[in-house]
């Protein structure tokens, strides 16, 4: 294997992308995110991939596309992930039912050359090679063959150990059948969400990785615009902070963390059954004054790091860590629930909401490049790492409205669409979406041991 740090900047999150065959680090030169390092792995006639170059990071973010989802079961240890999403591959490269059929696999590797590789890259690209043809570069064929050997001989091993959290397929896939793709995910242990979208074998993975990593001052700014339509449009998110507080043991609460409180939904009712002498906010953007504690205090920055930071300074000061609707933007659930749980005095509860894959559902043929949403069980071995007396609960709302113009209303006036793509005309918005919006929440409970 070779690997290519495109970004170094000394962050302490790196977005990993394991690249396609016949592809290099070149090739996806332009994937860059504020706050994250970028590396690329390729060349797989070996699969030794040195673990400890993931040392300096709390938070790798895979992409693999293609033979890089194999590479990257076998090569990396799922466990030193904070998310891992695949495109367009599968963990069986040569396989009749859930990969490339053998006698495709095997004519690509024996004919291979210079002409058979230019043909190749056009099926691969599809509508997008002209576009692309500049940036593929031209690799030795006796090294390229080698690699197809190296894969074909390592792809009887089974390798069905990856913990995947979201799939791509593309319907017009025709290196690797759509219909192989969905029956190997279908049956995955990981259990992870398969998003079809209409593309060619390639898709641009810059567009994956900026709708799983949310660019958090655009999605700050579009909810404190939607600040003063929020409650007004929110039916969804109150019925949501209201189940949450329901579910929240009656105990006694001196000291609170809020995380995203934005207009107030939870907050309100949550110091309403408690009446906590102290509470802590914090947020993305400027909060207005929510005075239900006699003491308050705002704190504006990315939640997670703020956590860590606090939990760094100091352990145990909280009675409750409270969350409606917000950490579905955490790139690392792990690493929030771990700094919650230093966060929280011994005894202490942390009650949140998130939501499971399929939530807004409606919005896909318009945005499939969205967030991660993680699955219940995903959740639950998060959460049973460090917590007690765990308690999780899922429903599903929908929302009915006169027109989808009504929708999009909904969308811009509570800032819901936070980590939308653009790019999409009005005309095709109406045309594609539904009048109806599915939220699928998550709810949980849990606790701090108390000795």
């Amino acid at each position: 294997m070779r690997y290519e740090l495109t970004t170094d900047s000394g962050e302490a999150r790196l977005i990993l992308i394991f690249a396609g065959w016949g592809t290099d680090a070149s090739f996806y030169s332009h994937i860059s995110v504020t706050g994250y390092d970028t590396m690329v792995v390729w060349d797989y006639s070996d699969l030794d991939f040195p673990i400890y170059i993931l040392d300096r990071y709390h938070t790798v973010c895979l992409f693999a596309w293609s033979l890089g989802v194999f590479a990257a079961t076998a090569a990396i240890p799922f466990d030193r992930l904070s998310m891992a999403i695949a495109i367009n591959g599968t963990e069986h490269p040569v396989d009749n039912a859930l990969g490339i059929p053998e006698s495709i696999y095997n004519g690509t590797e024996e004919s291979l050359d210079v002409r058979n590789l230019m043909k190749f890259r056009r099926r691969m690209s599809g509508k997008s090679y002209n576009l692309l043809k500049d940036r593929f570069k031209e690799f030795p064929i006796s090294e390229l063959k080698k690699e197809l050997e190296y894969i074909r001989m390592r792809s009887a091993e089974n390798y069905s150990c990856g913990k995947w959290d979201s799939v791509y397929i593309s319907d017009n896939d025709s290196i690797f059948p759509p219909a192989n793709q969905k029956l190997a995910w279908e049956s995955h242990p990981s259990i992870p969400e398969i998003k079809h979208i209409d593309e060619s074998h390639y898709i641009d993975i810059y567009n994956v990785v900026k709708g799983a990593i949310p660019a958090y001052n655009k999605v700050g700014e579009r909810f404190r615009r939607a600040m003063s339509t929020y409650d007004d449009n929110a039916a969804a998110q109150k019925n949501i902070a209201s189940h949450l507080v329901e579910m929240m043991p009656s105990i006694k609460i001196e000291r609170a963390l809020e995380i995203g409180p934005g207009s107030g939904l939870l907050t309100n009712l949550f110091a309403e059954k408690y009446s906590p002498s102290e509470i802590d906010f914090i947020d993305l953007y400027p909060l207005p004054e929510y005075k239900v504690a006699p003491s308050e205090k705002y704190h504006t920055g990315d939640a997670e790091e703020w956590m860590e930071n606090a939990a760094n300074d100091r352990d145990g000061v909280y009675d409750a860590i409270v969350s409606a609707s917000a950490i579905q933007w955490f790139v690392n659930p792990r690493r929030f629930l771990r700094n919650a749980f230093r966060l929280l005095k011994p005894g202490g509860i942390l009650a949140c909401s998130s939501f499971l894959p399929g939530n807004l559902k409606e919005l896909l043929p318009v945005n499939p490049y969205g967030l991660v949403y993680r699955t219940e069980k995903n959740l639950r071995e998060m959460l049973s790492q460090d917590f007690e007396n765990v308690a999780i609960e899922s429903e599903e709302i929908v929302l009915e409205f006169e027109s989808t113009r009504e929708l999009l209303k909904h969308i811009k006036y509570t800032g819901v669409g936070g980590s939308s793509a653009k790019g999409n005309t009005l005309r095709s918005l109406l045309s594609n979406i539904p009048s109806n919006l599915t939220y699928r929440p998550i709810y949980f409970t849990a606790r701090k041991n108390a000795h």
